[in-house]
């Protein structure tokens, strides 16, 4: 029975067989060329359909594709508070995951996330991956970071971060050891010149006025 179904039927079984086979190639070549260039962001929203935006075009939850550089991702729903973050999407990072987790605010919205706790406990696991993944990228892109503080009895040599950028700071009253530290900085292999520096605690010797 089904031998003659399928001798009744044969052009229209191999039409309808070569049409899908041709629509699975069209669309694995579409998916390769559109991640050309592309690296794979994991996004872990909750809840998990909130409505989320990378530089205001809509991704959602998941695993979605973008061009390496910087993006601002929100994350919103209705009863639940609105989260946004600044993210660097690099294809060098071990991994690219971004964690947002929304806050529940409406009674609605509280009752769910009662319910839900599962998924904030998965989430607090995406932001682990997330913190470690911009911390070893931060130190690769940041290598002065692995040889600081540097603490000598007369100064001290650190840095902090502001927007991103690294700022170098030398503690000392003493302008003879300001002087020395940079010399120090540069025998820790890096060039002053193309760092940021704060000087802390100097004393002008004409004044007495900290200079910060």
């Amino acid at each position: 029975m089904y031998y003659e179904w399928y001798h009744a039927n044969r052009r229209r079984v191999v039409v309808i067989g070569s049409i899908l086979f041709a629509l699975i190639i069209i669309w694995s070549v579409y998916t390769y060329v559109s991640r050309i260039g592309k690296t794979a962001v994991t996004i872990n929203a909750v809840p998990s359909n909130s409505t989320v935006l990378a530089n205001n075009t809509s991704v959602g939850s998941g695993t979605v594709w973008l061009t390496p550089g910087e993006y601002t991702v929100k994350g919103s729903k209705d009863g639940f508070s609105t989260r946004e973050k600044k993210i660097t999407v690099d294809e060098e990072k071990r991994d690219n995951v971004v964690a947002l987790a929304l806050t529940p605010e409406s009674d609605e919205a509280k009752r769910w996330a009662e319910k839900n706790q599962r998924q904030y406990k998965d989430n607090e696991e995406f932001g682990a991956i997330e913190a470690q993944a911009n911390g070893e990228q931060f130190r690769q892109n940041n290598p002065v970071v692995a040889k600081l503080p540097y603490d000598d009895p007369y100064y001290q040599i650190n840095y902090i971060t502001e927007n991103d950028d690294v700022i170098i700071t030398i503690t000392t009253p003493s302008p003879r050891y300001r002087y020395y530290a940079v010399q120090k900085f540069r025998e820790l292999g890096f060039d002053p010149a193309r760092f940021i520096m704060r000087f802390t605690d100097f004393k002008n010797p004409l004044g007495g006025v900290s200079n910060e």
